[in-house]
């Protein structure tokens, strides 16, 4: 199976020389069962993670010492990467399936940025993206019913998971628990579970299991708030000016 490149192909075309960086990533992977911590929140920080297979939760630790479940990893995301900015962890990467990493240390980014700036853009421009989607999921949690938040949630996490083939008639594995979920939307279970009731009964969803189907696309956009904008892909590449030393 191809290693899950598409995020920084999404908005960098990768040249020879990117694609043999990027699958350097690969030669450290190493299998982390469900449940175990990849790295803890205060650790010192010596790089990044690439994830190949699985799904894993960055979490922080609140004051009253329980966790807050804060972004759902998957396939292709680089784990850990606002933490190079700190003098140690301030997440925790926990694996909620069994799941495998590769690490790249933070002398491995250096030489990256400095030799093919081109990649490094990838991977700016990537967490880019991502600040949008928290801005999202800020909006949503400040001004959205739990029906809307979970549509949202829904519909992000399909979308993600059919750029790297996990979707298959409109189905995907959905292993993580409703508490889980409900961490990440800042709902109780209650409102969970009574959410995903409903949005069985309005015929969009359907859940056999652990898995999810999504049999009304449509009439789920319908349900979520303003989803995000379309992201530019390669246009955002050439507006940055693309210098012709980097072109493929």
């Amino acid at each position: 199976m191809q290693p899950p490149f598409h995020r920084i192909e999404e908005f960098v075309p990768l040249t020879p020389q990117d694609v043999e960086i990027t699958q350097s990533w690969t030669l450290s992977r190493r299998k982390i069962l469900r449940g175990q911590v990849i790295r803890r929140e205060g650790d010192e920080v010596g790089g990044v993670f690439f994830l190949m297979e699985g799904w894993v939760g960055s979490s922080i630790m609140l004051r009253n010492g329980r966790r807050q479940i804060v972004k759902l990893n998957l396939p292709g995301d680089i784990l850990g990467f606002p933490s190079l900015a700190l003098m140690v962890s301030g997440e925790t990467l926990e694996a909620l399936t069994d799941a495998v990493v590769s690490s790249i240390s933070s002398a491995a980014l250096g030489k990256m940025f400095a030799e093919s700036p081109r990649l490094a853009v990838g991977l700016f421009l990537s967490t880019q993206r991502e600040r949008v989607a928290l801005m999202q999921k800020l909006s949503w949690i400040g001004a959205t019913s739990a029906l809307e938040r979970l549509a949202a949630f829904l519909l992000d996490l399909h979308d993600r998971l059919v750029a790297t083939d996990a979707v298959t008639d409109g189905g995907f594995d959905f292993p993580i628990t409703q508490q889980q979920l409900g961490d990440l939307l800042g709902l109780t279970t209650v409102h969970v579970n009574r959410s995903l009731r409903r949005l069985d009964e309005t015929g969009c969803l359907q859940r056999s299991r652990g898995r999810i189907f999504i049999r009304n696309l449509q009439g789920l956009r319908a349900l979520a708030p303003n989803l995000p904008p379309r992201f530019a892909g390669h246009e955002a590449w050439s507006r940055l000016g693309r210098p012709h030393r980097y072109e493929a």
